[in-house]
């Protein structure tokens, strides 16, 4: 994006713009963000006590301090990321009854989850989209992200009232920023990323698209994962309890800061990493984050917001990499951008043989009809410059010259 059109794009609605000025004196006060308030609300709300454990605690304390102290942010971005942390508390206390009431879900076997991971906008979220049609796949929808609970069941699926929470959640995010509908349209009936259910346990690298969270980031980067990637592991067993498949297809960028503990967790774990250059990359996901970031925040830097994505994130792809030099290589498959997007019906096949997946001859269907439903730039056109965000593409490309060069990423 460049100058006003940057500007325009990712501006809020004008009622939104009000709102924040109206209630930049009073939002602190009035609605703060503490976590023991926030479970103490989500008990009465829900008449529960049992939050499944003790472990997310001290990183939701960590998470609410630094968003009061570090986060800058606006009245409309305090209220959206409250009403988030109790949603998610409110899901922990269901979650809890749901496990207690019935034990045999943690039997619920998951063998050989399928996990697309690599940069965003390097075609993740196609090959999900593609890998979650083909015959036996289960991928979590959004409206189960969401709301987990209580186990979702096929055969009530048509009325879930969920599901009506889900549009209505969907149609006030495009609402408040049409800029996302470009970049990441939310579809509540269709598979979405992981990144719904770690929140669960507010070990959450997402929580930088938020805002500029340095100290709740470095803490993150430090600290034992392997907590929130069992509990990840508790809720697909719920969610997967009265609608298994032959094999889980899951997905988000956020697995590659915490590789170690994913393989931890899901030992016998198939890991597909997308490839594309990273100068065609950082300035794309930059804008995603922008666009959460004019939401929630007073002041934005965009310049700010390059450095900031250029540095977490080269930390996450050394971070995999390192995993992966440790690893099995033959729980890996390489798939790169461009021969996805020449070929996806051939990158289809290819992960279901090397998967053990077997079905390949449903590829071509499916990759077709997907495609004729989601043509490209079907929501618009997502714009963007390095130079928005006072980044190069020498800059960009020294950053992470380790990895092109190690998985023969540039053209």
């Amino acid at each position: 994006m460049e100058g006003k059109n940057a500007v325009t794009a990712m501006q809020l609605p004008l009622s939104m713009r009000l709102l924040n000025q109206l209630g930049s004196g009073v939002g602190r006060v009035a609605f703060e963000l503490n976590a023991d308030r926030l479970m103490a609300e989500a008990r009465k709300q829900t008449s529960l006590n049992d939050f499944g454990g003790e472990a997310f605690i001290e990183p939701l304390r960590r998470l609410t301090r630094a968003l009061e102290e570090e986060g800058d942010l606006s009245l409309v971005g305090r209220l959206s990321i409250r009403r988030g942390l109790l949603r998610l508390l409110v899901q922990r206390l269901h979650i809890a009854a749901d496990l207690a009431r019935h034990p045999e879900i943690r039997a619920v076997p998951i063998e050989r989850p399928v996990f697309i991971l690599g940069f965003m906008r390097t075609g993740t979220t196609l090959l999900f989209n593609l890998l979650a049609r083909m015959p036996g796949a289960r991928a979590p929808k959004m409206w189960e992200l969401l709301w987990p609970s209580p186990p979702p069941d096929p055969a009530t699926e048509a009325s879930d009232p969920r599901l009506e929470r889900a549009r209505l959640f969907a149609e006030q995010a495009h609402k408040a920023l049409p800029a996302m509908k470009t970049i990441h349209p939310f579809e509540p009936t269709a598979p979405e990323e992981c990144l719904f259910l770690l929140g669960l346990s507010f070990t959450d690298f997402a929580a930088e698209s938020r805002a500029h969270l340095p100290g709740y980031m470095s803490w993150l980067m430090s600290t034992d994962r392997v907590p929130a990637y069992r509990y990840y592991r508790e809720v697909l067993q719920l969610l997967t309890w009265k609608s298994r498949a032959h094999h889980l297809v899951l997905k988000s960028p956020i697995h590659l800061y915490s590789l170690d503990a994913l393989l931890t967790v899901f030992p016998d774990a198939r890991i597909i990493q997308t490839h594309r250059d990273p100068r065609e990359v950082v300035a794309s996901g930059c804008s995603m984050y922008e666009a959460s970031r004019v939401l929630s925040v007073r002041n934005h830097d965009p310049v700010a917001l390059g450095r900031q994505w250029l540095d977490t994130w080269g930390q996450a792809m050394d971070r995999a990499m390192a995993v992966r030099a440790k690893a099995s290589p033959e729980q890996f498959l390489d798939v790169h951008y461009d021969e996805l997007m020449a070929d996806p019906t051939g990158q289809v096949q290819r992960i279901h043989r090397w998967a053990g997946l077997g079905g390949e001859e449903a590829a071509a269907g499916v990759v077709q009809s997907w495609l004729a439903e989601n043509p490209r730039h079907k929501h618009g056109v997502h714009q963007y410059t390095l130079e928005h965000y006072g980044l190069d593409a020498q800059r960009v490309a020294e950053r992470f010259r380790a990895y092109t060069e190690h998985f023969n990423v540039l053209k």
